[in-house]
C-alpha cells in the first residue's frame, strides 16, 4: 500500500514558509502547484477499483503548474494514502483493500509539494433505490410566483437490503429527472427545476451516511397550465454501470393554483 511519508505532510507548509528564499523552478515541466479538487467519484466499493459514474475503473488525477502558471501535460505526480484501508498503484488507480466502511484521506504529490487532502468514502455494494418520502404529494401554487412553489423533500435510500428499508449506502451518486407530459425538463427549465438544501438549482446528489439522498421540486407558477397538471420525477442510481434495482425510483407531484382563502 502507497502511504505518504513524514516529509509530505510537511512539505507544502515547509515550501511556503521558505518563500523568497526558495528558487522556484523556471523550466515549463517544474511543478511549482498542484490542484487535486475533484475525484472519479465519491466512493469506492470495499474490495473493488474506484470507478467514474460509467462504471469504468478511473485513476485519481490532479493538475500540475509551472511556474507561468500554465498546466503541465502528463506530469509526474504520485498518489498517496493518508490512511490505511486503500491501496494506489503507480497509475493512480486506487483499490479499496478493507472490508469495513470509513473514508480515506488521500494525496497528491511532487517533489516537495503537496496537494489538499481528499476523502474516499469506502463503502458497500447496494442492493435497492427506494422511494422514502413523498413518493406522491401535491403542491397548491400561488400567482404571482413565489419562493414557497416549492414540493416537499422527494426522498430515495439506497440499502444494502432487496426491502429498501435497512442499512443504508453512502456515497453513491443519484441523478434526477424531471418529466411533465413524458417529455424531459432540462436543469434550467421555465416551469420547474430540482433544488438542493441550498435552494440552488442540482440535479445530482450523493448518499448520506445513512443512505438517503433528496431533491426538491421548485414549480415556477407565471407559465404553468391554469388547469390542475403534475410533474413526474425521477431518481436513479447505479453500480458499475448498471441501475440498481428500483431505479429509477418515481415521484408524481401534482399541482394546481391555490384557491383564495386556502
Amino acid at each position: 500500500m502507497r502511504r505518504a511519508p513524514r516529509w509530505v505532510a510537511a512539505a507544502f507548509v515547509g515550501v511556503a514558509a521558505m518563500g523568497s528564499c526558495t528558487n522556484v523552478g523556471t523550466a515549463p515541466n517544474a511543478i511549482v502547484s498542484l490542484a487535486f479538487d475533484t475525484l472519479p467519484y465519491p466512493s469506492v466499493v470495499a474490495g473493488d477499483t474506484l470507478r467514474d459514474s460509467l462504471g469504468r475503473a478511473a485513476p485519481l488525477h490532479a493538475l500540475a503548474y509551472n511556474a507561468d502558471g500554465n498546466l503541465i501535460a502528463n506530469p509526474a505526480l504520485q498518489y498517496l494514502a493518508l490512511d490505511s484501508g486503500v491501496d494506489i498503484d503507480a497509475r493512480g488507480y486506487l483499490v479499496a483493500t478493507t472490508l469495513t466502511s470509513g473514508s480515506v484521506r488521500v494525496v497528491a504529490a511532487a517533489a516537495s509539494l503537496q496537494s489538499l487532502t481528499k476523502s474516499v468514502i469506502i463503502t458497500r455494494v447496494p442492493s435497492r433505490l427506494a422511494v422514502s418520502a413523498n413518493a406522491v404529494d401535491t403542491v397548491k401554487y400561488t400567482l404571482p410566483d413565489s419562493a414557497v412553489n416549492v414540493s416537499p423533500a422527494l426522498t430515495v435510500k439506497l440499502t444494502r437490503d432487496s426491502s429498501g428499508v435497512a442499512v443504508g449506502v453512502p456515497g453513491f451518486l443519484v441523478s434526477w429527472q424531471v418529466t411533465f407530459h413524458g417529455v424531459a425538463r432540462g436543469k434550467n427549465d421555465s416551469i420547474a427545476s430540482l433544488w438542493d438544501d441550498a435552494k440552488h438549482t442540482s440535479a445530482l446528489d450523493t448518499t448520506s451516511a445513512d443512505g438517503t439522498a433528496a431533491r426538491s421540486l421548485r414549480i415556477w407558477s407565471i407559465l404553468l397550465p391554469a388547469s390542475a397538471d403534475s410533474f413526474v420525477v425521477f431518481a436513479t442510481t447505479r453500480y458499475r454501470g448498471l441501475p440498481v434495482a428500483g431505479s429509477p425510483a418515481r415521484f408524481v407531484i401534482h399541482f394546481r393554483p391555490k384557491l383564495p382563502g386556502r
